[in-house]
């Protein structure tokens, strides 16, 4: 490995109650997203053996609340470079759930463009989500090559790609299509769910995976899992079974797992 340290994961939150995932080496790191309250970011980092004064960005994918609960303080109050599009900075900036509006934090990106922080480079590509301006995220960290997709109504071929280029995968799976039509939203609500610029139910999360499954894939974290309209063990027999009917031999060294809503657990990787 070029950076000579090992690359960690940390989920601090995956789901429509507040979306946080580190990644980092030990000595410093970066956010995706902080959309749950910045106490509970920094216990989490704490528990690690790191702090904010270790983070060197938090890179937003896009504007809805629960992605960017926090941002205003870990910006403004702890100094941490919030890095978005112009879009979505925009939409930060107008948020109500931003109480502490970006200034001096503020950072730009560009889709397509990649911005290097440390020995971490992030590319962010448009993905279809009913966001002001949502983004997926292509990861490079020493040998790794790593894709982010938390929020898309339907798979572009920049994502299809980056599936195809990364050994780590955080791919939303986000309702299983059952639970769903039964469960209790309004309708209004289901259809926006099920549409192009909502989620990727479970089925959807397996097609894709299966299309574009390649030898170098590594590990598979399922996330965004619906509280009310999904479960971590049916996202899991959803995907493996798809994965199975296109004839993907995954279970050779594959690691494939539903991310919680709010369990964190800290994940090496070898390289």
């Amino acid at each position: 490995m070029t950076t000579g340290e090992r690359l960690q994961f940390l989920s601090i939150g995956s789901g429509s109650s507040g979306n946080c995932y580190y990644f980092g080496d030990g000595k410093q790191g970066i956010l995706i997203d902080a959309g749950i309250a910045a106490r509970t970011i920094r216990k989490a980092l704490r528990d690690i053996g790191t702090d904010f004064d270790r983070i060197l960005g938090v890179f937003v994918s896009h504007d809805h609340v629960d992605h960017i609960k926090s941002v205003g303080t870990l910006g403004e109050g702890f100094h941490v470079p919030v890095y978005a599009t112009s879009g979505t900075h925009t939409g930060i900036e107008r948020s109500w759930g931003v109480t502490q509006k970006l200034n001096g934090s503020r950072r730009y990106l560009a889709a397509g463009e990649t911005t290097t922080v440390g020995p971490f480079s992030l590319t962010p590509y448009p993905v279809s989500h009913d966001a002001t301006d949502c983004v997926c995220f292509a990861l490079t960290y020493g040998p790794y090559n790593i894709m982010v997709a938390t929020d898309l109504g339907c798979a572009n071929e920049a994502v299809s790609d980056l599936i195809r280029q990364s050994n780590i995968v955080v791919l939303e799976a986000n309702y299983d299509a059952t639970m769903l039509q039964k469960g209790p939203y309004p309708y209004y609500l289901k259809q926006r769910i099920v549409g192009d610029e909502g989620h990727l139910c479970n089925d959807e999360t397996g097609r894709l995976l299966a299309e574009n499954w390649h030898d170098g894939l590594k590990h598979v974290f399922l996330c965004h899992l619906s509280k009310d309209n999904n479960k971590p063990s049916l996202a899991l027999e959803t995907v493996e079974t798809c994965l199975r009917d296109a004839g993907v031999a995954y279970e050779n060294g594959v690691r494939i797992e539903p991310l919680s809503r709010n369990v964190h657990t800290l994940i090496e990787f070898d390289d």
